[in-house]
């Protein structure tokens, strides 16, 4: 089984939003906005409801930049996310259950505090560089193998 999933990042140089993750799957970490698609939504519309859920805003034009496969030696499912930016948004970012925002300058991303991966993936990102690719992750959600290319625009 594979869940898929998106990830928002709101970026409005030279600042970035990222949310804690206070709760289940991630917890402790910084990430962008995002979750599961449920049945008959669309990528878009996904990315749009988790970041409205999470961070209280909602996202305007969203570009999907990218797509990864996660494959866990736990008994965690596989995940197939598809990442999103977006320059503009309406609203005013606050807290909700599962996530706090906070701003950050691109030159102070906090990937000590993000998942393992996002170092190789949010650079492409932020540089409007399309990307696909695999990563797997051992018990310890260390990185085990990846491979990420740019693509053309997907």
């Amino acid at each position: 089984m594979t869940k898929i999933e998106t990830v928002s990042i709101i970026y409005q140089h030279p600042k970035i939003l990222l949310g804690m993750k206070k709760v289940r799957f991630g917890k402790g970490l910084y990430n962008g906005f995002g979750g599961s698609v449920e049945k008959d939504e669309g990528l878009i519309n996904c990315a749009i409801r988790e970041t409205k859920e999470e961070a209280g805003i909602i996202m305007i034009n969203p570009i999907e930049m990218g797509e990864i496969l996660f494959h866990f030696q736990s008994t965690e499912p596989n995940h197939e996310v598809h990442f999103f930016k977006s320059n503009h948004y309406i609203g005013k970012p606050k807290k909700s259950n599962e996530m706090k925002p906070k701003w950050f300058n691109i030159n102070k991303i906090p990937y000590k505090q993000m998942w393992i991966d996002d170092k190789y993936w949010l650079p492409l990102l932020l540089e409007n560089k399309f990307f696909k690719g695999e990563f797997h992750l051992d018990l310890e959600r260390k990185i085990k193998a990846y491979e990420l290319n740019e693509v053309p625009i997907l």
